[in-house]
Order: structure tokens, then C-alpha cells, then sequence
């Protein structure tokens, strides 16, 4: 008799324990899944930004040779714009 219910017991726990596997089985696969699919769209957004630093060095090299596109640079905010000289500043009267 002892080992028709020691045989149960271990039934059971292995039907548990083969239950939980499955359960981490299918979490594994859709989190997978998910991170491959953001890990796809964190790559996509290196490469524009790789790309758009790119043009904007290529801007600013060209504001070299050709000072007209400078206000376009300014307005984006890659360059500043020509500082204005500092006025003299008067010393405090009493």
C-alpha cells in the first residue's frame, strides 16, 4: 500500500512539476519575442540618429564654405549665432 500512494504522490508532483515548466516555457517564448521586436526597433532608431548626426556634420562643414545656411543651423540649434559685442558697463553711481 505504501507504494501505490508514494507512487501518487511522485505522480503528482511530477505532473506539477512538468506543469510549471510549460508555464516558464511559454513566458520565456512571448518576453523572447517582445525583446527581439524592441531590440529590432531600438537598432532602427541608432541608425536614424547615426544617420541624422551625420547630416547635420555635413551641414556644419558646408556653413564653412557657404555662411548662408548658418540661420537654418541657428534656428535647430546646432550653432549659436554670433554673439553680439558686450556694451561697456557703467559703474554704479551714488
Amino acid at each position: 500500500m505504501k507504494s501505490t500512494a508514494l507512487t501518487t504522490i511522485l505522480n503528482w508532483l511530477l505532473a506539477a512539476s512538468l506543469l510549471l515548466s510549460a508555464i516558464c516555457f511559454v513566458q520565456y517564448f512571448f518576453r523572447t519575442r517582445e525583446q527581439r521586436a524592441l531590440q529590432r526597433t531600438v537598432v532602427n532608431y541608432q541608425v536614424t540618429h547615426a544617420t541624422l548626426n551625420m547630416l547635420v556634420a555635413d551641414t556644419v562643414e558646408y556653413s564653412k564654405r557657404n555662411p548662408a545656411i548658418l540661420p537654418i543651423l541657428e534656428t535647430i540649434g546646432v550653432k549659436q549665432g554670433q554673439a553680439a559685442p558686450a556694451a561697456a558697463s557703467k559703474p554704479a553711481t551714488k
